[in-house]
């Protein structure tokens, strides 16, 4: 874990250095503070350290993000991750490829795919690949601020079980990609003194990683609302406050109104978090 911690630190005192050497290039360092990790509709963990940095020229951006966070409140085990995303922008377009690495001993990129007995024992590489499609209509009309967010795992841990019998869970057969996938509808509302609201509806159009691997098809699986409050100190310093509500509503209905939990973070209906961001840029 320290060397996790050394390694964001050099990092972002390099690419800050960096960047100030060669005019053009656009570039933040900073780091966000939140009580809960929350992701698409997903409660991924406690009280969390999320550093990041990024550099970009000309549309094209390379960004590096991280996840330090307690498996449980004892605070003896932790989940680090680590995000490594390039992109292009243009005209409010975003397209990239991003892949998450959660420091599970196996090599960076390792697409195998496991036996059934691997996969059965839990012996297999975690690590995920994804692309992505954003489009900001705010960077073309400044008072339509709409994002739109299409993302699809290619390669890595997602996968779907395939079952002899699907009511009996002791007769699985083998696995296939999920190819799970997620499309998010978000608005940006200006409030007054400097604040944003952002309501978002996430939804995923079939089973995958956003319905826990459960066959249940289309779903919306995240009504979130996140209210930000940003302060700039100087030409370069900024903080982030923000709170955010999140209701994952994959699956529900009368009977299941709270799905089983899984794990003491990944499987909760209604989750929030407050946090606090440090940026320099």
């Amino acid at each position: 874990m320290k060397k996790i911690y050394t390694l964001v630190a050099a990092l972002m005192v390099t690419i800050g250095t960096w960047a100030y050497e060669f005019p053009g290039f656009e570039w933040t360092v900073g780091a966000d503070v939140t009580t809960t990790y929350l992701w698409r509709g997903l409660n991924l963990g406690g009280l969390a350290l999320q550093p990041d940095v990024m550099i970009g020229y000309g549309g094209l951006k390379l960004e590096g993000w991280a996840n330090i966070s307690p498996k449980d409140y004892t605070f003896k085990e932790f989940n680090p991750e680590l995000d490594v995303t390039l992109s292009y922008s243009i005209y409010g377009l975003t397209v990239g490829a991003t892949h998450y690495y959660y420091f599970d001993g196996t090599r960076y990129f390792d697409y195998r795919t496991p036996s059934l007995a691997d996969y059965q024992a839990g012996n297999y590489a975690t690590n995920q690949t994804e692309v992505f499609a954003k489009f900001e209509l705010g960077e073309l009309v400044e008072k339509v601020p709409l994002n739109i967010l299409w993302a699809t795992t290619v390669g890595g841990d997602d996968w779907m079980e395939l079952y002899e019998d699907a009511s009996d869970p002791d007769k699985l057969t083998g696995i296939k990609r999920a190819y799970s996938s997620y499309l998010e509808v978000s608005f940006d509302a200006n409030l007054p003194l400097g604040f944003t609201l952002t309501p978002a509806v996430g939804m995923t159009p079939w089973s995958g990683q956003y319905t826990f691997y459960e066959d249940r098809g289309f779903s919306v699986n995240n009504v979130s609302l996140k209210l930000n409050w940003e302060l700039e100190l100087g030409d370069h310093f900024a903080l982030d406050v923000y709170a955010m509500g999140m209701l994952n509503t994959c699956g529900i209905d009368k009977t299941n109104i709270v799905p089983e939990v899984k794990n003491s973070y990944y499987n909760q209906r209604l989750n929030g978090c407050i946090g606090l961001g440090i940026w320099f840029y």
